[in-house]
This record gives C-alpha cells, sequence and structure tokens, in this order.
C-alpha cells in the first residue's frame, strides 16, 4: 500500500508540475507527455497481444508512433487518418506477403493502432493548436478545461465507485470480468464524474482560477454560466459511464491475454496502459462537446 500511495504521489506531481508548469512555457511539453505515454503504450499492448499467443507487427505501429505528432502539427484531424491509414496499408502488405503472420496478428495490429494511438491522439487535439504557421484554428477541443475534464473525470469515478461498493457492497456489476465491482459503486461513480464536472465548472466559469494564466484560452465553457453548468453536468455523466466502460475493458482484455497489468513501470499501479485505460474512453466525449459548442457558437 505505501508503494502504491508514493508512486501515486510522484504521478501527481508530475502530472502537475507539467500542466502547471511546464505547459506555461509551451503546449509541446502536455504533448511530449503524451507522445512518450503513447510510445509506451504501444509497448504494452504490443506484448499483451504477444502474451495471448499473437504477432502484432512492430513495423507499423513505431510507424504510427513516430508519424503521428508531425501530421497532426500539419494536418492536424486529417495527419491521425493518413496515419492510421499508411500503418494499416503497411499491416496489410506485410500480412500478404509474410505468411508467417494470420489473420489475428493483422487484426492485433490494426486493434493497437486505434487503441491506444487514435484514442490517445484525441489529447494532442484537445490540448491545444497543433498547426505550423501564423494562421491558428479558430476552433479548440477542450485546451486547459478539457484537460481538466479528462483526467478528473475517471480519477473522480474511480475514488467514488471504490468507496461506495466499499460502504455498500450489493450485487457484483460484472463477475466474470472485475470480481470486486459492483452496481452500487458503478452508482457511486456517476455521482463522482458530475463533481468532477462541477468542480471544474467552479474553477473556470464560477470563479475564473485560471484568468490569468498563460496558454489558457478556453476561460469558460460557454458564455451563459447556467447553459455552462448544465452542460458539464452531462459530461460529467457521460464521461463516468464511458470511464467506467473503459476501465472494464481493460479489464477484459488483461483477463483474456492471460496478464495482471499491462506493465510494471508505476509499482502498485501496473503500466501506462493501467493508467490511461478510462482516460482514453473520456477524450472522444470531451473533443465531441467541443466540436458542438464550436459548430453552435
Amino acid at each position: 500500500m505505501l508503494k502504491r500511495i508514493i508512486t501515486a504521489i510522484v504521478l501527481l506531481a508530475v502530472v502537475l508540475g507539467t500542466l502547471f508548469g511546464l505547459r506555461q512555457l509551451s503546449l509541446f511539453y502536455v504533448d511530449a507527455l503524451i507522445l512518450i505515454c503513447m510510445a509506451i503504450g504501444v509497448y504494452e499492448m504490443y506484448e499483451a497481444f504477444r502474451s495471448a499467443k499473437y504477432r502484432p507487427m512492430a513495423i507499423p505501429l513505431a510507424i504510427a508512433v513516430v508519424g503521428i505528432y508531425p501530421a497532426l502539427w500539419f494536418l492536424r484531424e486529417t495527419g491521425i487518418i493518413i496515419v492510421v491509414a499508411l500503418s494499416l496499408m503497411i499491416a496489410l502488405t506485410i500480412f500478404t506477403f509474410d505468411h508467417k503472420y494470420e489473420l489475428k496478428d493483422f487484426l492485433a495490429t490494426a486493434f493497437v493502432l486505434f487503441y491506444p494511438i487514435v484514442l490517445l491522439s484525441i489529447f494532442f487535439l484537445i490540448n491545444g493548436k497543433t498547426t505550423l504557421g501564423d494562421n491558428p484554428v479558430n476552433e479548440n477541443y477542450g485546451d486547459m478545461i478539457g484537460i481538466m475534464l479528462a483526467l478528473f473525470i475517471p480519477v473522480f469515478t474511480d475514488t467514488f465507485a471504490y468507496f461506495t461498493g466499499m460502504a455498500i457492497g450489493g450485487r457484483k456489476l460484472c463477475p466474470e470480468i472485475s470480481p470486486k465491482k459492483t452496481i452500487a459503486g458503478a452508482v457511486g461513480g456517476l455521482f463522482g464524474g458530475m463533481a468532477a464536472s462541477v468542480m471544474v465548472f467552479l474553477m473556470f466559469d464560477y470563479y475564473g482560477v485560471f484568468d490569468t494564466m498563460k496558454n489558457v484560452h478556453q476561460l469558460a465553457l460557454t458564455t451563459d454560466i447556467y447553459v455552462s453548468l448544465a452542460i458539464y453536468l452531462v459530461i460529467g455523466f457521460v464521461g463516468a459511464i464511458v470511464s467506467e466502460v473503459g476501465d472494464l475493458a481493460a479489464s477484459w482484455i488483461k483477463r483474456r491475454a492471460g496478464i495482471k497489468d499491462f506493465g510494471k513501470i508505476f509499482p502498485g499501479h501496473g503500466g501506462i496502459m493501467d493508467r490511461l485505460d478510462s482516460i482514453m474512453f473520456v477524450l472522444p466525449v470531451i473533443y465531441l462537446t467541443f466540436a458542438v459548442i464550436n459548430a453552435v457558437e
């Protein structure tokens, strides 16, 4: 338990130091942290599939990891599509001509291109400008608000679910996937996700805590504080649901692969993918919310 707590404190210090320290100098520092996490996550998924007797293809995955950020820098969302498409084409070419690979190996490679590469790439878009030149893109997909939501909702959801489940117990949620999770805990997690959203609402829309901070361009969700609160609550509710699904999905992958954790990089916490499983499912919700807001404004 002590090892787990110390690791959590160190992780928290790194994340907060990057967001409130290095990010004020340049958005690139957050991007760099995500890119490192992506590379490690791909390696962990590669090893997880190998544990399950699959043979994912290293070359297409490496090309995607190396190429995804430059493509985003020049082409934004289109860059993701191009890099993933090219990586899939390379994987299919290898599968076609190198017959040591089976169909399941190609599909495993395609899966890793999506989980975590595509999902984590959304974090780059939420973080901020990734286009080269003097003409910034007007639309943003969350900025610091989106980052806070993407981080806080999964953490609060997991924490509320854990303590609610411990206090109430009761019927198991998905015993074949995660024997300790309960329905009561899952319901508690929904309140946790909404509590996280309300906290972000208070920090940005109500009190304006970060109004004077550098590289924070989105100071409020909308111009109407009541509309903002309603949107925040919906984000928290939906985010909590997908966060719990993301956690269960990762647990099922590990169970089917016959592993306890995706990695051992964090003592007491597992690997990068063990920490990002819920966050990755929340990212599309954040992106979609701001895409709708951009379209309406």
